[in-house]
């Protein structure tokens, strides 16, 4: 998979960053003794002699196959750890690095290390259940050709989604066949709301959140010592080359309900607002097998991911695992995750529900209590600890997510993005703010003379942030980005989440290497995205593209369009800027009436193909104003993929 590829949706960037990285090794500097001191004393408060984790992360083991580009990607994580990486955090990545084909009981499989994500795989009676079905179609047939190849090969009967994110669902199409699941011999299960969270988070932030997933999880920097080592929750470890396949909606959707499938009773509880919209918790009383999905996943999750998403529910979230706890916890004698290993006896298991229902719910209530004493998110964030009795919790330390991230989100959940504090209501734009500061300081030579000093001292917090206003008043101030870059460079060596890390170490990369904004553009949606869009959405998508102020003020453009293929109509109005729609209903006085088809249409969206291609060819035929849908298109704007993240865009 190339680099652009990448830039897709923020689940492929995982796929793409263990194939790649562009960061030459040699530009990375070592840790600081500083860093080198906070290494050891992490070593010191951890009980790293505890190994039960690694006894289960390689329980089961069946077999594994060798990764067909890079079989030694991750053997580097063999030895101890370096200074460059925060010792808690290489423990989790070496947790993460067993992969392959793993029996959790008789007739429950997973393989783990294929995707970020993990395939679980029920035996039925005529046919085999998948839950989860990674992220491409080349993992997932991998990974279920790995389970035929030491098992029955049987069909498969039914897939259930646990939920919408991409690496949970991508794989779809590597182990189905979309004329199977048309013709009812393949189930596809998803909780309820499944098509509609999707759409939420795959379509309309696209862009945005492809491009701090880049940060979230690394994607352009090597694996290394020096750059990623995990992304948290896991990683590919086995890479299978090839790109995203088309999406499979559901057949049925399920809430909390009992169903039998394939002679396997399904008892799913439906999760809503919690990791994700609507996610379902599988238990399989048969085995004893409690399936939470991405609920408890060997570390704190986030509440609001780095790439952006709405703010997720702390409080639906430790109640759906104290549900899963009554429901189930008494019976279960092992608890299965999508992205990490199993943890096996029933007191076990309890004492793990117990765990993160709580840690969850402390999250939530202490930034309340904080809050309601009126303390800012700032102040929250750094106060917040874990709690009591967690401390040396390997469990829930914060891999993948982090107490002050989390403490943030449930500020923002509640109250905004506005701290109170009139100060912050209106501030400056970013580059005028910084201009200011730097001017206030004593000029851009005085700040970065301090900040070299508060360097060589290891408060690398405050020169990021110094030089941070530096940079934006003058991005080609190479002193001050060498300055910025190597400060966060030593915070991604510090840091405890992998995000963390792995958003420092691209912020340094691309201080030392500026990005070029204008290098791709395009409309940051996936063909398999746009196409499972109901065309509501499509048109409500379109509508994010329209560059309203150019619209400017003239009579409102309305039209009509039908598609042939999918029998669907809509009517389409621009007025004042914005881009509204009606279904199945056309207006008696629209401008022009469009003909075509659900693909023709993705095509001219995807800059596949233009608009005028399509009407030159009759693929697109119009009655009346054919003039009012080009003018329409015009307005619709194509977005820079690689924009700056930790600079300013060119002024």
């Amino acid at each position: 998979m190339q680099a652009s590829n990448a830039r897709a949706t923020w689940a492929i960037s995982l796929v793409a960053a263990a194939a790649m990285g562009h960061l030459n090794a040699q530009e990375s500097k070592p840790a600081e003794p500083t860093v080198a001191a906070a290494s050891q004393a992490v070593r010191a408060q951890l009980p790293f002699t505890d190994r039960q984790d690694f006894e289960d992360a390689t329980r089961g083991f069946v077999a594994t196959i060798d990764d067909p580009s890079d079989p030694k990607r991750y053997a580097f994580l063999q030895r101890d750890a370096p200074p460059t990486v925060n010792p808690s955090l290489w423990r989790q990545a070496q947790l993460n690095v067993p992969n392959g084909l793993f029996k959790v009981v008789d007739r429950v499989y997973q393989v783990r290390g294929f995707s970020v994500s993990g395939m679980t795989i029920v035996e039925g009676g005529t046919g085999v259940i998948l839950i989860d079905t990674l992220a491409t179609p080349g993992a997932a047939r991998a990974a279920l050709d790995l389970y035929f190849a030491h098992r029955p090969r049987k069909p498969v009967a039914a897939v259930i989604y646990t939920h919408s994110h991409g690496d949970h669902y991508g794989g779809i199409s590597g182990v189905v066949s979309p004329a199977d699941v048309a013709a009812g011999r393949t189930k596809v299960i998803a909780p309820a709301g499944f098509m509609e969270a999707l759409v939420e988070e795959a379509a309309f932030a696209a862009n945005l959140t492809a491009r701090r997933g880049e940060f979230q999880f690394g994607a352009p920097l090597p694996i290394g010592d020096k750059g990623t080592v995990d992304y948290g929750e896991g990683k590919a470890v086995v890479v299978v080359p090839g790109g995203p396949g088309p999406i499979i909606p559901p057949t049925e959707t399920v809430r909390s309900e009992s169903r039998t499938i394939d002679g396997v009773r399904f008892v799913f509880q439906l999760a809503v607002n919690a990791e994700s919209p609507s996610e379902l918790i599988v238990y399989l009383p048969e085995f004893h097998v409690l399936d939470v999905a991405e609920l408890a996943t060997h570390t704190l999750h986030n509440l609001l991911p780095l790439r952006g998403a709405q703010v997720r529910d702390a409080k639906r979230w430790s109640q759906a695992l104290n549900d899963a706890l009554v429901e189930a916890g008494g019976d279960a004698q092992v608890m299965i995750d999508q992205h990490s290993w199993p943890v096996w006896g029933n007191e076990r298991v309890r004492a793990t529900l117990a765990k993160f229902r709580d840690v969850y719910k402390y999250v939530h209530d202490q930034t309340l209590r904080m809050m309601n004493e009126g303390m800012g998110p700032e102040e929250i964030a750094a106060s917040l600890t874990s709690p009591p009795g967690l401390e040396a919790d390997w469990s829930t330390r914060g891999y993948y997510g982090a107490l002050a991230q989390d403490a943030r989100a449930v500020y923002q959940r509640y109250v905004g993005w506005y701290d109170g504090n009139p100060a912050n209501l209106n501030p400056l734009p970013r580059v005028e703010e910084a201009r200011k500061y730097v001017e206030y300081m004593g000029g851009a030579d005085a700040v970065i003379a301090r900040a070299r000093a508060d360097f060589q001292a290891g408060n690398y917090r405050w020169v990021v942030s110094v030089m941070n206003q530096v940079v934006f008043a003058d991005a080609s101030n190479a002193a001050a980005r060498t300055l910025a870059a190597d400060a966060f460079e030593q915070l991604g060596y510090l840091a405890e989440p992998a995000p963390w890390r792995n958003a420092y170490l691209l912020a340094a990369q691309e201080l030392r290497h500026p990005v070029r904004a204008d290098l791709r553009r395009g409309p940051a949606i996936t063909p398999q995205v746009l196409h499972a869009m109901p065309i509501a959405d499509v048109f409500d998508y379109l509508g994010t593209r329209v560059d309203g102020p150019r619209a400017g003020t003239p009579r409102a453009i309305v039209i009509n369009w039908t598609f042939t293929d999918t029998r669907e109509s809509l009517t389409s109005t621009l007025e004042h800027g914005a881009l509204t729609s009606t279904t199945r209903k056309n207006a008696p006085d629209a401008a022009a009436t469009v003909t075509t088809t659900r693909p023709v249409l993705e095509a001219v969206i995807l800059g596949q193909r233009t608009l005028a291609d399509g009407l030159d060819r009759n693929e697109i035929t119009t009655i009346g104003d054919v003039k009012a849908v080009r003018d329409l298109w015009a307005l619709f704007v194509d977005f820079p993929s690689g924009f700056p993240v930790v600079a300013p865009a060119a002024q």
